[in-house]
């Protein structure tokens, strides 16, 4: 899914759920392990496991020793669903290179753009994503794509129309940054440290200093949120601008004051 083409069978409900197989088995043999997520005697069809567990290998959840599946890091136990999107956030600047890496950043910076298009998987959507990525986009990989997009939260899907709002992704980002409490980040300083996480969803030109439909209404919401606090000051040279909202905080961003997001 991260490496090599995207694909429809290796969802993060999945993925999480091979990861449980192991941590609650501590090692398990490879066929095992495959066993219990199809079992044979209820199982038909297409066997899906081959392309879950490759993803959760890529994800550095479990690994393979002559045939024994095991955690990675037995120490590092993700309880739930929402300690798996953290953990996938912290290991997806890896693949930055990768297809999926690509695709998400042309989406997500469509902007408006993106209402263009009948659905994600459309033919002009493919075309788009093969003749910027260079790779051919089939549908399959990009439905595959939006399982994940939704679960990182760099948006929500109205059936196969992509709604750029990256609150969920942008929420989980802060919340790994180790960020003061009631302290205030000039932007400029605030940026540097989103960006150890954040950098798949922002332009490449991040040099215009303006966020995209997806940034700007999840910075809104968490500030509407009272998780943070956007703040203009005409005096401070260093601003973004955020992408223009007709009921909203509308002015350039100077810094941002850290308030604590919210538990999922």
């Amino acid at each position: 899914m991260f490496v090599g083409s995207m694909v429809t069978e290796a969802i993060p409900a999945r993925v999480f759920a091979l990861y449980k197989i192991v941590e609650n088995k501590k090692s398990i043999p490879r066929n095992e392990l495959q066993a219990l997520m199809e079992p044979p005697e209820i199982y038909e069809g297409t066997s899906y496991f081959s392309a879950i567990f490759k993803t959760a290998t890529e994800l550095k959840l479990v690994e393979n020793k002559d045939g024994i599946i095991s955690l990675v890091d037995s120490n590092k136990q993700l309880k739930n669903i929402n300690e798996f999107r953290k953990h996938v956030i912290t290991v997806l600047p890896e693949f930055e290179e990768s297809q999926f890496w690509k695709c998400s950043n042309i989406i997500v910076n469509l902007n408006e753009r993106v209402y263009e298009y009948g659905a994600i998987s459309d033919s002009n959507m493919l075309n788009l994503l093969s003749e910027r990525t260079g790779e051919t986009i089939k549908a399959p990989m990009i439905r595959g794509w939006r399982f994940w997009s939704q679960f990182l939260g760099f948006g929500c899907m109205n059936g196969f129309t992509f709604l750029p709002n990256a609150y969920v992704y942008c929420k989980n980002v802060i919340s790994l940054l180790n960020l003061e409490k009631k302290t205030e980040y000039p932007i400029d300083v605030f940026m540097s440290k989103f960006m150890q996480y954040g950098k798949v969803i922002l332009s490449e030109k991040t040099g215009d200093r303006n966020f995209n439909i997806a940034m700007s209404s999840a910075l809104r919401e968490l500030h509407e949120n009272g998780e943070i606090v956007l703040k203009f000051g005409s005096d401070q040279d260093m601003k973004w601008i955020l992408y223009p909202s007709k009921e909203l905080f509308n002015q350039p961003v100077s810094s941002i004051v850290y308030k604590g997001v919210k538990r999922e």
